[in-house]
């Protein structure tokens, strides 16, 4: 019988549903519910880490170390309970889960260094035939206060408080750099949710083979300089490892059309939930107006393949091109095109598609956002006239004041809104909203002025923020 592994699914915050619709299709899962202030899923399962790699919703996977409300606030408390944490937690099952995990991941693994389970004081086993390297750990944390006004201790006082419990129990000792096992600790208020990486994400330590477990204490040979008898010393000075990033340690960035980003990039995890919301279906075109580097009609084609057409199309040349590089990469099993244009004034026949996905610009990173609030709108109006009656729908992410107001006041005709909520991005609070085309036929499009090298024309001087905004909400025809 296969062992139970128990795991911890993370995803954006409010499209948990996806998550749990794929976690049922999971032969022997079991879902653990209580965990609502995080982004993700506890559930238990016997499917293969293969099998569990395969979650299109999930950002990451955890093993699963402990979850505790109402944990103490205060520093001196708070340390004694972060350091006591180590010890109330089962080890084996999680080490055993990790080294599964690892093996998967280097399946062709012909260095001659094993890496079986170290026991609780981080000893190998001397009857191996090989001989294991040490471990080495390191403690990520990360606090977010929402209705308490601050912590006691910083999180950098909870990893290192965790971190020495761990160390006095496991005898690992600890890396910033170059580590095999990596702790993440999640603090929201008095919450805390405690997991370990599955996927790799440290500097990989070059260690020798040490086969020849007999001949290990012998004396290295001498080597000669060309010039004498002495031996040559090195005086290089060893430069520190670089720091480790987890951007690569996700279970999105395996995605084969994942080759160029942009500075706003969406998670593929996020666009697979926003496929789900649109009911996508074999024989849709999937239209993303504002594309990015595409990650919306390329996932529908990853998941869907030949089944479904993408279209995406971007207004910044970067975006484009990342798009390009993207939809172009590897064996593509579906098609998408990529185009340049402006999502206020799309080149698309009316009543041509099938599902609008869009994730509208918002943050700081994604320019004024008064500019925004009238652009926001104008798209919407496209939407409308591009989606098909009676049976296009449109998914919209946007930070807007207006949006709402347009889909249920001034497009009520054409629009019927069938969910709002809110997804948490980043730490961001983003509203999404589902529409249904109705059977109205679209209205006549309005020529309106075309957002131009604004951004272009304001740094040489020649547009004034105002003027911009007076030029972007004009209604007047272009002359």
């Amino acid at each position: 019988m296969a062992a139970v592994a128990h795991y911890w699914a993370s995803c954006a915050g409010g499209l948990e549903f996806a998550l749990l619709k794929e976690l049922e299709n999971l032969e022997g899962t079991s879902i653990i519910p209580g965990i609502d202030s995080y982004g993700g899923v506890q559930f238990r399962t016997t499917s293969a880490p293969q099998k569990v790699a395969e979650l299109r919703s999930a950002d990451n996977v955890y093993a699963f170390l402990s979850h505790h409300k109402k944990i103490p606030v205060d520093k001196e408390s708070g340390m004694a309970f972060l350091g006591s944490l180590a010890g109330k937690i089962d080890w084996e099952p999680v080490m055993q889960l990790h080294r599964l995990w690892q093996e998967t991941e280097e399946p062709d693994s012909s260095s001659g260094i094993s890496d079986p389970l170290l026991t609780i004081n981080g000893m190998a086993n001397v009857e191996q035939t090989h001989v294991t390297p040490q471990r080495s750990f390191r403690v990520t944390g990360n606090r977010i206060c929402k209705d308490m006004k601050k912590h006691g201790y910083t999180s950098m006082d909870a990893a290192a408080a965790i971190g020495d419990g761990m160390h006095e129990l496991l005898g690992w000792p600890a890396d910033m750099r170059s580590f095999n096992v990596e702790v993440l600790a999640w603090i929201i208020d008095d919450e805390l949710l405690l997991v370990l990486a599955l996927i790799y994400s440290g500097n990989k330590k070059k260690t020798k083979n040490l086969q020849n477990v007999s001949n290990i204490n012998e004396p290295c040979a001498e080597v000669e300089d060309v010039e004498g008898s002495e031996q040559v010393k090195s005086t290089k000075k060893k430069r520190p490892a670089e720091r480790p990033s987890r951007a690569d340690a996700q279970l999105y960035s395996r995605r084969p059309y994942r080759k160029a980003l942009v500075h706003t990039s969406l998670k593929p995890s996020t666009a697979y939930g926003l496929l789900q919301l649109a009911d996508v279906q074999p024989g849709d075109i999937v239209l993303d107006p504002m594309c990015g580097c595409g990650t919306i009609p390329l996932e529908a084609i990853n998941w869907l393949g030949t089944r479904v057409m993408g279209l995406a199309g971007d207004f910044v040349d970067t975006a484009v091109e990342a798009a390009n590089i993207n939809a172009t990469a590897g064996e593509s099993p579906g098609h998408c095109d990529v185009v340049r244009w402006d999502a206020s004034m799309l080149p698309l026949r009316t009543a041509s598609i099938d599902r609008v996905i869009c994730d509208m610009p918002f943050g700081n990173r994604c320019g004024n956002h008064k500019v925004r609030e009238v652009l926001c709108p104008r798209v919407v109006k496209q939407v409308v006239r591009v989606l098909r009656p009676g049976s296009g729908i449109a998914v919209l992410m946007a930070q807007s004041k207006t949006m709402k107001e347009e889909i249920e006041v001034n497009q009520k005709a054409y629009l019927n809104l069938q969910k709002h909520f809110y997804v948490y991005m980043e730490g961001l609070k983003v509203d999404v909203f589902v529409v249904r085309r109705t059977s109205e036929p679209a209205p006549t499009q309005q020529i309106v002025r075309p957002i131009k090298n604004m951004a272009k024309r304001k740094r040489d001087g020649q547009l004034t923020k105002q003027a911009a905004l007076e030029n972007l909400s004009s209604e007047n025809p272009v002359q």
